[in-house]
């Protein structure tokens, strides 16, 4: 038997978040979630800032991120790992509309456990759209 290597393991467990989405059942991924997990997103998301602790990444991001991603239309552009670390640049629908958004995921897994993860949207006005937050330069 062939030992997976610590970055396979890496991917391994941050696929299991995205293939959870897919099947409808993204709180299934909350059992990969180390207790002290910490979230970082944009500010101007509902689920933005720095939050400590995986009761919020399960409660508030797990239930509702599906509201807004469609999951059904995920696919990876780039999906790598070294060592603990490891990068998911990633498209998503936006749920109820045909547009979709390119979002830059940087996630740390140490002993089988997702420890953090650091998220960045790349224009993300259609996102903003779905959930009836105004954004944009004022002229």
């Amino acid at each position: 038997m062939i030992s997976q290597t610590t970055s396979e393991k890496s991917k391994a467990v941050v696929d299991a978040y995205y293939q959870a989405g897919v099947r409808g059942r993204l709180i299934d991924f909350a059992s990969y979630l180390d207790p002290e997990f910490s979230t970082t997103a944009p500010n101007y998301l509902p689920w933005g800032g720095v939050h400590p602790g995986a009761a919020f990444f399960r409660d508030e991001v797990l239930h509702n991120l599906p509201d807004v991603l469609d999951f059904g239309r995920f696919s990876y552009d780039v999906f790598f790992a070294e060592d603990e670390r490891v990068v998911a640049l990633v498209n998503f629908g936006i749920t109820g509309s045909d547009a979709t958004i390119k979002i830059s995921e940087h996630w740390t897994v140490r002993d089988g456990q997702a420890t953090s993860i650091w998220v960045a949207y790349f224009e993300p006005q259609a996102l903003l759209d779905k959930l009836g937050i105004a954004h944009g330069l004022s002229r």
